[in-house]
């Protein structure tokens, strides 16, 4: 049709119409990183945290994570996914633990630490196995 391709005939690559600098990357982030406070600040107390809805809770900490890893922010990205793994121990959420479980390790060799991300996978290799003792 044509309206994809600028006058020389070429067709502009996805990210011409994007510019970013460290100043509009820190303000991007900014909100992330003070939701990331705060929910850290709520859930360092032992126990179930008291809020509206804990699915909610959940899935608010789902996509804090996955939005710092759309940010490549592996490290919050991390940080963010430990809070999650430690509230759905809490709730006794073996789905949710796995999960996050996996995210870690999955992170962890992106940044080519294998040796940590085994930790996590033997830790998701238990909460795996009481699952299925539970049947």
């Amino acid at each position: 049709p044509g309206w994809d391709r600028d006058p020389e005939g070429e067709r502009p690559e996805p990210w011409d119409g994007i510019r970013c600098s460290r100043s509009s990357d820190t303000a991007l982030s900014k909100p992330l990183d003070e939701a990331f406070s705060l929910w850290k600040k709520l859930l360092e107390n032992h126990g179930i945290p008291e809020v509206r809805s804990l699915e909610q809770t959940v899935s608010s900490l789902q996509l804090l994570a996955a939005l710092y890893r759309l940010q490549d922010k592996p490290i919050q990205a991390l940080e963010s996914f430990l809070l999650l793994r430690s509230l759905c121990r809490r709730l006794g959420d073996r789905l949710g633990t796995a999960n996050s479980l996996c995210q870690l390790t999955q992170i962890l060799l992106q940044l080519e630490c294998p040796s940590q991300a085994q930790v996590f996978l033997e830790e998701l290799e238990l909460c795996l196995g009481e699952d299925e003792g539970s049947e």
